[in-house]
């Protein structure tokens, strides 16, 4: 979970400030740690060798020297092991639950399993095309972090559709609940792998407990993550099909507490309403098997700018699931707006799904972030202007984040070590353009302490066009033995790896919009941007970046 960029960006900083004699660093368990040590000791003894802009290349040569691989393979290695401690340091593994990534909202739970998959089938590829000799160093070093970060995130995200799909009276719970007791099984299996390879050389390196955190110290004994049954035999009340929507806890037909606040006879199902530049184009239906019994099922639209990717199928119990995307075909929709429906049928049940669409359009010349789903979402690495003051400048930090770069201004002793005053240092600026009224701005900050002294928190300030710049102070003031309250806890800064702050910027309505980003004190690393105007949910890493025209 050893982001080398983030050892970078604080041992760098370090060292500007003075800190060049002794750097003393806790490793944990020294023997998975071995590169990202070697990484710190190396930048130590020379720091001129290695900057934000060629880290990369340090784990590329590591990769030669250690498996003796071609440069084209030693660049899927570099790319496996920034994978690697990004999905990890996003969240630490032993803090990990069936519900940690949005299982409903941002497809973010699929999408984690999806980066996990391209990550481990990467590694494979190199571990499998190594000579026998080698191989045993690639695992210990590389393949069986990946291999059992991905199987641990399968574990739990498959646990966690299975507490789902169990509300929802689907059949396929009991098909989750076997995999997931095979995954935690096989949690072990490479923990074994680990402790015998090489005759025992390394045993014991891999005991320590992981699975089934309760507090801060380890468990006793790995627990597998709770998953439920339903009867395999007997069919759901309302029949044999089961329809659930994106974004949405309920399933129809019948009635379940998440369909609307009465919690029974509650109206048909209704998409979230579709915008031109929505993150993914899409919104997909589940028709699903209520129990053992097999049935067909057609789908019709009631209006031709309504698409489906499938209009009719079967569902058995060996195929107990089907996805069907609804998308629109922008080009027939005449208005602005548009209602419709689609209607899913088979021989003893339909169920009639509203779909509504708000075709919209930025000016004529815009160039920048677009509204989408309800939201702006901007990395910030990725800005539209910046603009330095006095020699310092917000700079990018690659692979610093937990979806992308970060920011930071640099030189870290830049401006004589001094601070800006609000709206007159270092700034980057963000155009963007909404077609809803700004409720407000949450900044993704990366996690840090008043280093600096009391007397200078570590702050910046943001900027709604010509609003008055809003003071972000984000790590209360506290007494060198404390942390800071909101660090520590299951829940906190040093578990989520990120600080949220969310400011609110006055009555700000539709339009072409500018945010600005205003220098106040050094050492502060900005993430991400996430203007919300009306349609965030919730959800692990925030939304997805919006579309950029």
């Amino acid at each position: 979970s050893t982001q080398l960029a983030k050892v970078h960006e604080q041992m760098s900083t370090a060292y500007e400030r003075g800190a060049d004699r002794i750097w003393i660093v806790n490793v944990g368990d020294l023997k998975p740690s071995e590169m990202a040590t070697e990484f710190f000791i190396t930048y130590g003894y020379d720091t001129t060798k290695w900057n934000k802009d060629n880290i990369n290349s340090f784990v590329t040569a590591w990769a030669t020297r250690e498996f003796g691989l071609t440069s084209q393979k030693s660049a899927i290695v570099a790319n496996v092991v920034a994978n690697l401690t990004q999905f990890n340091a996003r969240r630490k593994p032993e803090l990990w639950n069936s519900t940690t990534y949005s299982l409903l909202d941002y497809r973010e739970a699929d999408n984690y399993i999806a980066g996990w998959k391209a990550t481990y089938d990467a590694s494979n590829s190199i571990y499998s095309g190594l000579p026998s000799g080698t191989k045993p160093a690639y695992f210990e070093l590389v393949h069986h972090a990946v291999s059992a970060s991905y199987n641990l995130a399968q574990l739990y995200v498959t646990a966690g559709k299975n507490n789902l799909f169990a509300s929802q009276a689907r059949i396929s719970t009991n098909d989750l609940a076997d995999s997931a007791e095979k995954l935690f099984e096989a949690d072990y299996d490479l923990e074994h792998q680990y402790n015998t390879m090489l005759n025992g050389k390394w045993d014991h390196m891999m005991d320590q407990t992981h699975i089934g955190y309760y507090y801060w110290q380890q468990p006793m004994v790995n627990t597998m993550p709770p998953v439920n049954r339903v009867h395999s035999r007997k069919e759901a009340l309302p029949g044999p099909m089961r329809i659930t929507i994106e974004g949405n806890r309920g399933a129809w037909p019948g009635d379940n507490p998440y369909q609307c606040d009465q919690g029974y006879n509650c109206p048909p199902p209704t998409l979230r309403t579709f915008d031109t530049y929505q993150p993914f184009a899409s919104r997909y239906i589940d028709i699903s098997a209520g129990g053992p019994n097999s049935f067909s099922w057609t789908l019709t639209t009631s209006a031709n700018w309504i698409l489906a990717s499938k209009k009719s199928g079967s569902v058995t119990r060996t195929q107990p699931e089907t996805r069907v995307e609804i998308s629109i075909d922008w080009s027939k929709v005449s208005g602005s707006t548009a209602s419709g429906n689609v209607l899913v049928s088979t021989k003893t049940q339909s169920l009639q799904i509203f779909v509504n669409a708000n075709k919209t359009a930025v000016p004529s010349g815009f160039h920048g972030f677009v509204e989408g789903d309800g939201a702006v979402s901007i990395e910030a690495s990725h800005a539209s202007s910046n603009t330095s003051v006095n020699g310092v400048a917000w700079s990018v930090l690659p692979a610093y984040g937990k979806t992308g770069d970060g920011i930071k201004p640099l030189p870290n002793t830049g401006n004589n070590n001094a601070n800006f005053t609000v709206g007159s240092g270092p700034s980057v600026k963000y155009n963007f353009v909404t077609f809803n009224p700004i409720k407000s701005v949450t900044s993704y900050i990366g996690i840090s302490l008043n280093a600096f002294g009391n007397d200078r928190p570590l702050k910046f300030a943001v900027q709604i066009d010509n609003t008055d710049p809003q003071t972000v102070q984000y790590v209360p003031v506290v007494t060198a033995d404390k942390t800071p309250p909101g660090w520590d806890g299951n829940d906190g800064w040093a578990a989520n790896n990120i600080i949220t702050a969310t400011t609110k910027h006055g009555d700000i309505g539709a339009g072409t919009h500018t945010l600005t980003l205003w220098m106040i004190e050094p050492a502060v690393v900005l993430e991400k941007f996430v203007i919300d105007t009306g349609g965030v949910r919730a959800s692990y890493l925030g939304p997805p970046e919006s579309k950029r025209v």
